[in-house]
């Protein structure tokens, strides 16, 4: 019963938020749903529950869904417009890094083309300060380097070794 009592009141709550965020008044409202305005002052109040037809024809005069008129509180709807905010801010952060990295990586290309090791070098410099404003970000590139270098020595050893192998190996005939 205590579950049935708080959706019911959720509703109420909710149906008088959408009412008032539309600027609605409770007898012009009631009227729009084809109600007397008791029943529907009843209704905002928790104290008379409306029927599933009638629950649709709020959704449908506030363009809202039932799970809006569901809903424990109207935290939900701050939490999605803060999510998609960040979102949003996410998006636009990443477009623009990849927009100036990859006018560095332009440039740094075409010195690259050109034969100028000094200029490739200072837009690569460029990209890694991007990237790089704390030591930690430092250590994590030399990390990255010194382990990409140990793999490819690594690699190369193994490489030896099969190509030994394979030649030592005895031939089979067919």
């Amino acid at each position: 019963m205590f579950i049935r009592r708080h959706q019911v009141s959720n509703i109420a709550k909710n149906i008088k938020d959408f009412r008032l965020k539309e600027k609605k008044n409770q007898t012009a409202f009631a009227q729009m749903l084809d109600m007397n305005y008791q029943n529907y002052s009843k209704m905002e109040r928790g104290v008379y529950t409306p029927s599933l037809d009638k629950l649709l024809d709020i959704c449908s005069i506030l363009q809202i869904t039932p799970n809006d008129l569901l809903q424990e509180g109207r935290e939900f709807d701050d939490y999605k417009k803060e999510t998609l905010e960040r979102l949003d801010a996410s998006v636009i952060d990443l477009t623009n890094t990849m927009r100036i990295v990859e006018e560095i990586r332009a440039k740094a290309l075409i010195a690259k083309e050109k034969g100028d090791e000094r200029a490739e070098r200072m837009e690569l410099d460029q990209i890694i300060q991007i990237f790089a404003w704390r030591n930690e970000h430092y250590w994590e590139i030399a990390d990255y380097l010194y382990f990409q270098r140990l793999n490819k020595l690594l690699k190369e050893a193994s490489d030896r070794t099969m190509k030994k192998l394979a030649e030592n190996a005895p031939k089979q005939t067919p």
